[in-house]
């Protein structure tokens, strides 16, 4: 009896495990407060938000600011923020939040470094994949990022490949590093030449590094944007 027990037991865990392994639950809060504002000025808040998709369901619990919040759809991208705005400011700083309850589910995409059997890529308008390898006003896909794009793709025949050969590279060559001036602006020129800087520099546009963008974009490898828990922030 003692053996069927335990067994039964052992089954409801494995399964419980398996079913974990599966999906996740998390509560997320963020907090961030605008400084150093000065008294009169024109105030303005863009807060990106978490959206849901076939990787995560996501439910905002509640949010709070020193400004009324209003939620807007963006229309280039359709992406979701939070606005707020102040015609002149009243005093020096602004705090606001978001409280997050996300389920995560599992999404495989590489096993032993090769693609999952029927792999299906995440869909998009042929318009909005276009514009994903397109330059931008600190983005250039011509000059040095084109050089990078083909030393460091060099040998590799598939797009999987060549995405990995340039993560590989950025994240050998740079290097989180708020030091000196210059970083903070997702220019990637000045990011091939300095190698490091914040998380707008490795992250710009929610990809993984500046330099990694106009790489990418020039051998025509579309990223599927957007942070998985911040929501879509696309190009500029």
């Amino acid at each position: 009896m003692l053996r069927r027990y335990l067994l039964a037991l052992l089954l409801v865990l494995s399964s419980l495990s398996a079913t974990a392994q599966k999906e996740r639950h998390f509560t997320f809060h963020y907090s961030f407060t605008v400084k150093n504002v000065t008294a009169g000025d024109h105030v303005r808040v863009w807060i990106p938000l978490a959206y849901s998709d076939g990787s995560q369901d996501v439910k905002i619990l509640s949010q709070a600011g020193d400004l009324p919040l209003k939620q807007v759809r963006q229309s280039e991208y359709g992406n979701q923020v939070f606005y707020a705005e102040a015609a002149k400011a009243d005093k020096g700083e602004y705090k606001f939040s978001v409280d997050y309850d996300v389920v995560r589910h599992e999404h495989v995409v590489l096993v032993e470094g090769k693609p999952v059997p029927d792999l299906k890529p995440a869909s998009a308008p042929k318009v909005e994949l276009a514009r994903f390898v397109e330059a931008d006003r600190l983005v250039p896909v011509t000059g040095l990022p084109a050089q990078l794009a083909a030393e460091q793709t060099k040998g590799a025949t598939t797009q999987l490949e060549k995405a990995k050969d340039i993560y590989e590279y950025v994240f050998r060559t740079m290097k989180y590093d708020k030091t000196g001036t210059g970083w903070g602006h997702g220019d990637t020129l000045w990011a091939c030449d300095s190698k490091h800087g914040n998380c707008t520099d490795f992250a710009e546009d929610s990809c993984p590094f500046p330099d990694w963008i106009p790489v990418a974009r020039r051998q025509n490898i579309r990223r599927n944007p957007g942070l998985p828990l911040l929501g879509r922030v696309l190009p500029q």
